[in-house]
């Protein structure tokens, strides 16, 4: 039969010459054990460790891979919002210039024809009007909108400009009819 030094030396767990250190006092035999056991605790605290460290590891970047994602598929939405609103934006920006077109047409037509140009005059110094009372009354009024304001001032820059454009087209209309 085995003796239990034998045993210890066969498993690993002990060097062999500690094994056949059998005349050895014992406080040194347990010191050396002791340390043995230190030694194999320190290794598998390491080696625990370092699997603990792995497994963190791959967590995180599994987290990281997720958020990545996430943000992905947020910024994705984003831009096609932004471009929807684009394309909204520049439907509205071209039913708007298909709705002027007809008026140019009309005025153009308007040209050959003096009381409807006059009548497009007058509809437009009331629109221009109009125009400036409201915008009056939003000057005045501390809780509109700045950008409403610039919205409304921007308008009524456009309806002079084309009150101004009427009454050229009157005046030239006038010098080449042939009763001036």
């Amino acid at each position: 039969m085995l003796s239990q030094d034998e045993v210890i030396a066969r498993n690993g767990s002990m060097p062999a010459n500690e094994a056949q250190s059998k005349g050895a006092p014992i406080e040194e035999r347990v010191v050396k054990q002791v340390q043995a056991l230190e030694a194999w605790y320190a290794a598998e605290f390491e080696k625990r460790l370092s699997a603990l460290t792995e497994m963190l590891k791959m967590q995180l970047q599994i987290q990281i891979e997720e958020l990545q994602q996430h943000y992905e598929r947020r910024e994705k939405a984003i831009l096609d919002k932004a471009a929807l609103d684009k394309a909204v934006l520049e439907k509205a920006n071209l039913e708007k210039a298909q709705a002027t077109v007809p008026t140019v047409v009309a005025v153009h037509n308007a040209a050959h024809d003096p009381e409807k140009l006059l009548e497009e005059i007058k509809r437009t110094e009331a629109v221009a009007q109009k125009c400036a009372a409201e915008l009056e009354r939003m000057v005045g009024d501390d809780s509109v909108n700045l950008g409403l304001l610039l919205q409304m001032r921007n308008h009524q820059l456009e309806v002079r400009a084309y009150l101004r454009g009427l009454k050229y087209g009157s005046e030239d209309g006038q010098a080449h009819s042939p009763t001036a």
